[in-house]
């Protein structure tokens, strides 16, 4: 296994560690990930938020309002940027100057964890690998199934149908090819919207 693609709970994914700053990632990122992006500024999104708020004011309710300052408040610190190799994107989120957040696709086929190409496995092995190293059933919505004790998001591994029931995606879905694995330094678990998961086990 490549450890350039080990993904490594709490650390990273490879050389991609938790804590570096966009400068530190450019000095290891080429040739193995790809070149960076320029960076998308989080200020500079919230910025629009203020004038989307300024434009739409009458129309908006107050808990809208209150929704659209905190979402602005969020993205404020999270700065993205992308390393780009062969048309092989990899997402990469920075909190406050510091990398926080790693997303690679199934186009990045050596990704591994505890040994496991995790692009090569079906969608119940790959939920049942993460779901034994998190000690604990995941938390499902959508297309997403979330581990907490990793912080790891799995997307396009499952589905929630509409009755509400946590299904493994098949081969022939048609979003199972753009599968991705995004791995956090902090577990995702936003207070607004934690009441829109479903926990659900596949071990």
């Amino acid at each position: 296994m490549n450890p350039d693609w080990e993904v490594v709970p709490d650390t990273g994914i490879g050389r991609l560690l938790f804590g570096l700053t966009p400068e530190e990632v450019a000095a290891v990122a080429d040739p193995v990930y790809g070149a960076p992006s320029p960076l998308i500024r989080g200020a500079e999104a919230a910025a629009d938020v203020d004038a989307m708020i300024a434009q739409l004011g009458p129309s908006l309710s107050v808990a809208d309002i209150s929704a659209m300052r905190q979402a602005a408040t969020d993205l404020a610190s999270l700065d993205r940027q992308n390393l780009e190799k062969d048309r092989t994107p990899i997402l990469l989120e920075y909190r406050d100057g510091r990398l926080d957040g790693v997303t690679v696709e199934a186009r990045h086929a050596e990704t591994h964890f505890r040994n496991e190409r995790i692009f090569s496995l079906k969608a119940r092995e790959v939920l049942r690998l993460f779901e034994r190293a998190n000690g604990t059933p995941g938390r499902f919505r959508s297309n997403e199934a979330v581990f907490d004790n990793l912080a790891v998001s799995l997307f396009a591994f499952s589905r929630v149908s509409p009755q509400g029931k946590v299904q493994v995606a098949r081969d022939d879905d048609l979003d199972f090819a753009e599968r991705s694995v995004t791995l956090r330094r902090a577990p995702y678990r936003p207070a607004n919207e934690m009441d829109q998961f479903i926990t659900a086990s596949f071990d």
